[in-house]
């Protein structure tokens, strides 16, 4: 009897850029909560939460983020079948290739359903019925694809051009070809011709038919992936990629690397209310509105405005006569656009990651395997952090070239590492930490360790870190 379960993988590689300044680079949108107590990527996970019909899942995501996606995982009590490790970003030509490899290997003849990590899809039985729906054709060695019927012009979706049909019951075309992001009069000729629809980035196929077709369209991504995983090293349930050989692969969209070309390639129109989370017009167009058409978050006062989204962190915003405008304040950063989804503010994110890459990285909250810590004031040659550690949890044995560290307990109990002498410090005491001190800090207590710490010295970012000794296996 073939076994009926699928492997779902999904990818959880992507920056997020066009939501910033709420997302980062060390702390995506996959990781935000948008209209929902759960983050995109537990929706996700939660969407594929069927024993009868997936496995356990594979999560592929960036060595920095392993940390954060266990935190999800554990959040909702799913226990995945593996998590893989990218050493560097490859886009997802790399990812579903050694997805792939590691699927079939499981199963000679097990199906893989590909699945991005920051989508909404407010249908969740008709997302596993369309699923359903494709088993047939996807035994048949197809490769299929979800598109969406696009209900405006669109610039930032790919676009997939139906053929003739294969199945009319279940709505499964051939897929013609495949369109890359159009300008906007093409994407305004796509709406009217009815034959293009948006590429949701879901596949689904028996994990060898993927594998076979890039073996045939990206050899040298097939050669280098499968390499990658055979030299991989398990840590526990994460398995890290060798860097040597995955950095041989092409960073190049599966999309555009392989199933554009290939002749195994099937749409099935897919209307399970799915949006994509790629812009903060997006996130506008799918909330609840007031009377104006706004959407108003935090303290904000408003006179006149119309169809805008305003929202703040911490401060309190007024805005005066303004209509179709997005306002985003957090503690360290502002974003003021136009409320237009044709607006890509990537290249404007470029251009800022060139003069101050901080605020591209890192939110003033940054996460950490040992807790978090949130940056209070920067000035320029000191700093001001409030450091969060759990219990029983360390920070990695270390020492800094450029800064030294005053620390204050505040809350909890504390066991710190100066060079070859250890402390214990409870609340309202303090140590001082010079530069290239070796040195490390420990919650002995069962409650959550509080310390203000701070930074003085000429450089004062987080790249001013050697680690001599780290219980979480980072460099």
């Amino acid at each position: 009897m073939k076994n009926k379960k699928i492997h779902p993988v999904i990818l959880s590689g992507g920056s997020g850029t066009r939501l910033w300044p709420e997302s980062r680079l060390s702390f995506p949108k996959q990781f935000l909560k948008i209209n929902s107590k759960y983050t995109l990527i537990q929706e996700t996970l939660l969407r594929i939460k069927n024993k009868s019909l997936f496995h356990s899942p594979i999560l592929i995501c960036n060595d920095e983020h392993r940390f954060l996606i266990t935190e999800q995982l554990r959040e909702l009590g799913i226990k995945p079948k593996l998590i893989i490790l990218e050493p560097i970003a490859k886009n997802t030509g790399p990812a579903v290739a050694i997805a792939s490899f590691i699927v079939k290997e499981i199963e000679e003849n097990g199906k893989i359903i590909i699945l991005p990590s920051d989508h909404k899809i407010n249908e969740k039985n008709k997302f596993q019925n369309a699923i359903k729906q494709s088993t047939k054709i996807c035994e048949e060695n197809k490769i299929v694809t979800f598109g969406i019927e696009p209900n405006e012009p669109d610039t930032n979706f790919g676009y997939i051009k139906k053929g003739k049909i294969i199945d009319g019951k279940n709505k499964i075309f051939v897929a013609d070809k495949f369109e890359e992001k159009p300008s906007l009069n093409k994407a305004k000729e796509y709406l009217k011709n009815k034959k293009f629809l948006w590429n949701s980035g879901i596949f689904f196929c028996k994990a060898k038919t993927m594998l076979n077709e890039i073996a045939i369209y990206d050899k040298k991504t097939f050669t280098n992936s499968i390499n990658a995983v055979k030299k991989a090293n398990k840590d526990l349930v994460f398995l890290r990629l060798s860097k040597k050989y995955f950095s041989k692969t092409n960073a190049k969209p599966i999309d555009i690397a392989v199933l554009e070309k290939s002749k195994e390639v099937v749409l099935k129109i897919f209307k399970v209310g799915w949006h994509d989370i790629g812009s903060w017009s997006s996130i506008y167009n799918l909330s609840k509105k007031n009377k104006q058409k706004n959407i108003l978050k935090g303290s904000i006062e408003t006179m006149n405005v119309e169809n805008s989204l305003v929202q703040s962190e911490n401060q309190q915003v007024m805005i005066i006569e303004q209509k179709n405008i997005v306002v985003i304040s957090t503690k360290d950063a502002l974003l003021i656009m136009p409320n237009d989804k044709n607006i890509n503010i990537k290249k404007s994110i470029e251009n800022l990651s060139k003069t101050n890459k901080e605020k591209i990285l890192f939110h003033p909250k940054v996460y950490r395997p040992w807790g978090s810590f949130e940056v209070l004031l920067t000035k320029k040659n000191y700093q001001v952090k409030k450091l969060i550690i759990n219990p029983q949890q360390k920070i990695s044995l270390q020492k800094h070239l450029y800064r030294s560290e005053n620390w204050i307990i505040v809350q909890g109990k504390a066991k710190i590492t100066k060079n070859n002498k250890n402390f214990k410090l409870v609340k309202n005491q303090s140590i001082s930490i010079p530069k290239k001190t070796i040195h490390r800090i420990e919650n002995i207590g069962k409650e959550t360790l509080i310390i203000i710490e701070v930074q003085s010295g000429e450089r004062l970012l987080e790249e001013d870190i050697i680690r001599l000794e780290d219980i979480y296996n980072r460099d």
